[in-house]
């Protein structure tokens, strides 16, 4: 029987600084296993703060299950920019990542800003800064998994495909997001199938099927439209043990609190896993 690790990201909370501490706190109490978060938020929290990010962790006894780097790939030029860029910053937050005995580095492409990749060779340069990453960051034993996202130059079906089909497979793996995929057009457990066995790392959204919620269309885990016990299934045939992040887009216009609507993820998926994970205690 597989063992799901079920963390959840700090964005419900926040994407800056200023409210990592209170989403810390409000997953340890509720339970979750694991905390995500963006790796410039460890950054500016170990430059503004006395104590370093470990020592927040280990206030309330929460392990860091992965870090999402938000940066742009826009082009692999700019990607290696000398001096800077990117790929700098990543690397940096990976070896952070790694002191902080987290082992994930989530990517996303930057914003394509209506412009699309089209051409087989835009998705090769973009494999080229991913696997090189990748090369980069497994020397502080830190894996690297690729993320769709809704307005970005990975989104659709045929985009995902085109990135998978352009890294390398041992070096570089698949990060899907639940909502995400599905708000992106694609059929989300077709993706998953279609990728089950490079899997590497899971953001876990629920989809309000196209209706405004407050989260950027996205819902607490069981309350939208997505088929939750069918996605573990399909992670439960691969064998899946990595971490499972829920995620909650958080907005000035949340209907609710964020520990409540983590309260709601929690309470879904307690009786659908049963037995299959193991809640902090």
């Amino acid at each position: 029987m597989t063992q799901f690790k079920i963390g959840h990201s700090g964005i419900t909370w926040g994407y800056d600084v200023s409210t990592v501490e209170a989403a810390i706190k409000d997953l340890a109490e509720l339970g979750y296993s694991g905390f995500e978060t963006f790796g410039r938020v460890i950054e500016e929290y170990d430059q503004t703060h006395s104590e370093r990010f470990e020592g927040l962790l280990a206030r309330y006894g929460m392990p860091l299950s992965a870090v999402y780097c938000s940066a742009r790939f826009h082009d692999p030029t700019h990607a290696v920019a000398p001096g800077g860029g990117p790929r700098q910053d990543v690397v940096r937050w990976a070896r952070r990542t790694s002191e902080l005995g987290a082992t994930t580095l989530v990517l996303a492409a930057g914003s394509s800003d209506g412009r699309p990749y089209t051409h087989p060779i835009q998705w090769e340069g973009m494999a080229a800064v991913f696997n090189g990453i990748a090369r980069e960051v497994a020397a502080y034993g830190v894996i690297t998994a690729i993320h769709p996202h809704t307005g970005t130059l990975i989104e659709t079906r045929s985009e995902i495909d085109a990135i998978m089909r352009a890294v390398d497979p041992t070096l570089v793996g698949f990060a899907p997001d639940t909502g995400q995929i599905a708000k992106g057009g694609s059929d989300m457990l077709a993706v998953l199938r279609a990728y089950k066995e490079r899997i590497w790392h899971v953001h876990l959204k629920d989809y309000a099927g196209g209706r405004e919620t407050g989260y950027v269309g996205y819902e607490a885990i069981g309350q939208g439209v997505l088929d939750i016990p069918a996605i573990f299934q399909i992670l439960e045939g691969a064998r899946f043990d990595k971490w499972i992040s829920v995620e909650l887009d958080g907005t000035p216009q949340s209907p609710r609190a964020p520990r409540e609507a983590a309260a709601m993820s929690k309470r879904y998926l307690e009786p659908l896993l049963g037995e299959r994970t193991g809640w902090r205690r």
